[in-house]
């Protein structure tokens, strides 16, 4: 594919397309300018006209990844009956990071969240964690996103799936456990831990 080939606004969109599969595939680590150009057609020096540097891609991607994960939770949350929102956030994130697992490890990759990442990775993170909040205390939280302390109930939940998740894709459970195995089991603890009317309250915070 010829320089030709790609018209104002199409080579973007191309080197995102091109960076999810490999990320997809092979991992974030993969992502190279160098080999993004060799595989689209274009000059070394081409992706750098429309992304300042790879943390600059790779938080794009990010961006992308968090707004997948959030609509899978909205999805998800709307199909649940109330006393169940948390468990079925729980469960709509767990699958999305098991059909994602590159991505996902990408998504919180700390270079990418530090404080100087791009307003397109910060407005979908937020959009996630603004879904667990309203899963969590039984409705929406209102106000600025980063004024938010954690409090008790979005932290133990985050931190049981997030968890519960490394701990698959670090191996520590394959070898014994099924993925249906695994997915059934979190379903049965989610239900254990959060299956409740949330009668907490969004003010109640650290």
């Amino acid at each position: 594919m010829s320089t030709d080939n790609y018209h104002h606004g199409n080579l973007r969109q191309a080197l995102l397309e091109e960076a999810g599969r490999v990320v997809k595939n092979e991992g974030a680590d993969a992502i190279s300018f160098r080999s993004l150009a060799r595989a689209l057609g274009v000059s070394h020096a081409a992706p750098g006209h429309h992304f300042a540097d790879r943390t600059a891609l790779l938080s794009e991607l990010a961006a992308q990844g968090y707004q997948e994960l959030a609509d899978a939770i909205e999805l998800g949350m709307n199909r649940a009956a109330s006393e169940q929102r948390l468990v079925a956030a729980g469960e709509a994130y767990v699958r999305f990071a098991l059909a994602n697992p590159e991505v996902y490890r990408m998504m919180f990759a700390s270079r990418l969240l530090s404080g100087e990442c791009s307003d397109n990775l910060l407005t979908a993170s937020q959009r996630a964690y603004m879904l667990l909040l309203e899963a969590a205390h039984g409705r929406p939280p209102s106000g600025d996103p980063a004024a938010y302390r954690v409090a008790t109930p979005e932290l133990a939940a985050w931190s049981m799936v997030h968890g519960a998740v490394m701990l698959w894709l670090d191996g520590q459970l394959s070898a014994t456990t099924t993925e249906e195995e695994f997915l059934d089991l979190i379903d049965r603890v989610l239900s254990l831990h959060f299956a409740q009317p949330g009668s907490s309250h969004v003010e109640e915070r650290l």
